[in-house]
């Protein structure tokens, strides 16, 4: 085939393509009406959700912040708004794409049913005492996006601390209905030296007092223990006999006699012991071991010699050695004290003053309080020391807790939910432990997709999530034994709580 011939063969050949692509194109071409237009998913997401404030409400409902979760179509408060918070007339502030076609709010459940057309009346109250729907249709009429709106109350008072009945349980005796006892912590086990009814003594203890799981043993002692100067170091237990000798032990079962005669046992200080001793008509303070390294110093007249609370301490950056402190108790001439004292592991000295009613026998436990650091419904949480129970000066029970945000320096009553509750007993040489309870709980659809924060004033419950399951720790407060009005043993342990430190972590 010459030249000439081989090009119009390929003139032909293209002519033929160009006429079968132009027949293929004429057949899948549709008309404009026909054509399908692709809407993006952000044709219908919500950008923003908030509530307008409300004239004459005690909540910043303007300051309240929602999540928005798109994939599953939830817009909720994780912070939920305070218990009694009327959700029956709230204005929502939405914030959407300005090509959406249609944006309806549908209520169903609650006081009011039906739809409000939020594009045309955006400042119309809404019901979210039930079931509210948000739905977005985008500018093509035909694509869509429904929302769950969750407006969250708490049911109960976070903050409440709540003392259940249900949760009382006797005390880990031998034969019931001892006579006295003193818990401690020791080795991270609770330990209470018990006398019974028959006036034998038990040691009681448990590696897990969630689970009642109380080892009682029966003591052979050679000598006649003071029970409530019963008191633990980090590596051994103390008491006092009737006569003031000091007894140490490794175990709570046998007994060492120190031959050091003291009037009372202060409490823990890092791995010494300390407490008060007669030195020639001169009541000194004193230590053990005898090496410990403290300086004998007198007892100051204001300083009390019985029935003070527990000697709890600290540390922190600003100190090279631990801080210790107790509360209120008996002076020597038989009247009580308001004073909260310091020992720095040199000198004894008054913290505060006054701010604590005179009381005996309180105890002071480590815990946790919430408080709005802002104008919204954050709470932050702060570390604090709590003082429950005690006999006031005037002979009736002390019935408020009082907290300390600054180690003893200051003290304030807390709020009217955190008191003791009328059907808590009056109580005064109690003990008080903290004791972590593992608690777990199924994670929620809405949480999957916002598993890596947690929310502010959260950040102290430490929670882990696996296999779609959420566990924490929950810090409860054991109350053992303590003196009644008629001077008997209150053979009863209870527990309270913090409402908020039972609620699933939010993250």
């Amino acid at each position: 085939m010459n030249l000439k011939n081989s090009l119009l063969s390929g003139l032909v050949l293209s002519a033929c393509l160009a006429m079968l692509i132009g027949t293929l194109s004429s057949c899948n071409k549709k008309t404009e009406s026909e054509e399908e237009i692709y809407m993006p998913a952000s044709a219908v997401a919500v950008k923003e959700f908030s509530l307008k404030s409300k004239t004459g409400s005690k909540v910043k409902l303007d300051s309240v912040f929602f999540s928005i979760d798109l994939n599953k179509g939830v817009i909720f408060n994780a912070d939920s708004l305070p218990v009694g918070t009327d959700i029956t007339r709230l204005v929502p502030v939405i914030s959407y794409t300005t090509s959406a076609s249609a944006v309806t709010l549908t209520q169903s459940g609650g006081k009011t049913t039906g739809e409000i057309d939020y594009k045309k009346n955006p400042s119309d109250s809404v019901d979210f005492s039930g079931k509210v729907v948000l739905k977005i249709t985008a500018e093509d009429k035909t694509t869509t996006r429904s929302y769950d709106i969750k407006v969250n109350v708490h049911k109960v008072e976070p903050d409440s601390l709540v003392w259940d009945q249900l949760a009382v349980t006797p005390m880990p005796s031998r034969q019931g209905n001892p006579k006295s006892q003193k818990t401690v912590m020791f080795k991270n086990k609770s330990h209470s030296l018990i006398r019974e009814a028959d006036d034998s003594y038990t040691l009681a203890v448990a590696a897990d007092i969630i689970a009642g799981d109380w080892d009682k043993q029966a003591l052979a002692l050679d000598f006649e223990p003071e029970v409530r100067t019963f008191n633990s170091t980090s590596g051994l237990l103390y008491v006092l006999d009737v006569a003031g000798v000091l007894h140490a032990s490794a175990d709570g079962v046998t007994w060492e006699n120190t031959g050091s005669v003291w009037t009372n046992i202060i409490g823990a200080y890092g791995d010494a012991l300390l407490g008060m001793r007669n030195e020639n008509g001169t009541l000194v303070h004193t230590s053990w071991p005898s090496d410990a390294g403290y300086a004998e110093l007198p007892v100051s007249e204001d300083f009390p010699v019985a029935d003070y609370s527990d000697f709890v301490q600290f540390s922190n950056r600003w100190t090279t050695l631990p801080i210790g402190f107790l509360a209120g108790g008996r002076l020597a001439d038989g009247s009580y004290t308001d004073k909260t004292w310091g020992f720095d592991g040199d000198q004894w000295a008054v913290l505060s003053e006054g701010m604590l009613p005179p009381v005996i026998g309180a105890t002071i436990v480590p815990y946790y309080v919430y408080r709005k650091t802002s104008s919204s419904l954050v709470q932050t949480e702060f570390s604090v020391w709590m003082m429950i129970g005690g006999l006031r000066s005037d002979g009736n029970y002390n019935r408020r807790i009082y907290v300390s945000y600054d180690n003893g320096v200051n003290w304030y009553a807390t709020e009217s939910y955190m008191q003791l509750p009328d059907h808590f007993p009056g109580l005064w040489n109690l003990d008080g432990i903290i004791v972590e309870w593992a608690k777990e709980a199924s994670l929620s659809a809405n949480w999957e997709s916002r598993a890596s924060r947690m929310l502010p004033g959260m950040s102290r419950v430490k929670y882990e999530v696996e296999d779609y399951k959420v566990y924490w720790d929950c810090p409860y407060i054991y109350i053992f034994g303590g003196v009644t009005s008629n001077g008997s043993l209150n053979n009863e342990v209870w527990r309270g709580v913090l409402n908020r430190l039972t609620f699933v972590p939010q993250f």
